[in-house]
């Protein structure tokens, strides 16, 4: 009788989960299929789930069959990843969920993901300075996420066995991130003029500004594949650039010079890479053409030319971005 009294009162961790997709029906997202499945295996948790897709697909589409429980808003203006997880933010916000998981269209979640998420969430909800709780994230054959810079500048991924709350400023890619609501508004949720790749980065510098910590679950290994991994079948010539110039205004308005070397020294080596392979032509000549900008355009004058673009972008008058 204890035990069923002690159940009763544990606390339940309410999480609102949005899936972005684009140019796929929702019901084809590895995304979608997986968490459905890891649903299912946490049923018995404490754990109130929601699910909203968000579909960027240009002029819309067909949503297709989707289960009662899962919601389903277009924007079919495709306003890019920031806006969505804003928009499902104002929803967890509204509606008193605790954490907000954010997921793209093309990740593969264990079986056991919302399980030990949940669980971990419990474990940290009266530690209110972690404010994000990340898997460790593959792809391709690669370490993805979460990493952190040494010296503000090198990369250095988590190991499998890291389970624990991070000392450092650490951050991780956007899909499979599971984040604290009430600390995510206190931010400012995602910035619009980072709408796409650099997103996650930003939002993840802003945690760590405002003195907020990351657990990392390295236990919990997720599948995902990094646009930029295979960006001749996974990505336009145009949003790989739009992208290039996001990270060097990332990087000029947020990190040191030692963090902007190590760019240059980056796309050396993918310039390189990419010079070997005909269907990375067009791709190539983007690399060299702001590998060339970065060194010979000075930082100031970047950032001044970035953020016109990035107002007339988000189709705002021009204005000084933060």
């Amino acid at each position: 009788m204890q035990e069923s009294i002690s159940d009763a009162i544990q606390p339940e961790i309410k999480l609102l989960a949005v899936i972005v997709v684009f140019k796929i029906r929702p019901g084809a997202s590895s995304s979608l299929l997986t968490l459905l499945a890891a649903a299912q295996q946490a049923a018995s948790s404490k754990l109130k789930l929601a699910v909203l897709i968000q579909d960027n697909t240009p002029g819309g589409q067909d949503a297709g069959d989707l289960p009662e429980n899962v919601r389903y808003q277009a924007a079919p203006h495709n306003p890019g990843l920031a806006q969505a997880y804003n928009s499902a933010l104002k929803i967890a916000e509204m509606e008193g969920y605790d954490w907000l998981l954010t997921l793209d269209q093309d990740t593969s979640l264990p079986i056991n993901f919302l399980e030990r998420i949940s669980e971990i969430a419990l474990e940290q909800a009266a530690h209110h300075e972690v404010g994000a709780i990340v898997p460790k994230v593959v792809g391709d054959g690669h370490s993805l996420s979460p990493f952190r810079l040494v010296w503000g500048a090198l990369p250095r991924w988590y190991a499998t066995d890291f389970i624990r709350t991070a000392s450092c400023p650490t951050y991780a890619v956007n899909s499979a991130s599971t984040l604290r609501v009430v600390t995510l508004c206190q931010i400012g949720g995602y910035d619009p003029f980072f709408p796409l790749d650099i997103s996650d980065l930003n939002m993840f510098h802003k945690l760590a500004n405002s003195g907020k910590k990351v657990f990392i679950a390295g236990d919990v290994i997720v599948h995902h594949e990094l646009a930029l991994l295979r960006k001749e079948k996974r990505m336009s010539v145009e949003r790989y650039r739009a992208g290039l110039l996001d990270e060097c205004a990332f990087w000029d308005m947020k990190l040191g010079s030692l963090a902007r070397l190590e760019r240059i020294v980056r796309l050396t080596g993918r310039a390189f890479k990419d010079s070997f392979n005909p269907e990375k032509s067009q791709y190539l000549s983007v690399t060299l053409s702001e590998m060339k900008r970065r060194l010979f355009t000075s930082r100031r004058r970047r950032i001044e030319a970035w953020r016109g673009w990035s107002n007339s972008r988000a189709g705002l008058p021009e204005r000084r971005i933060p």
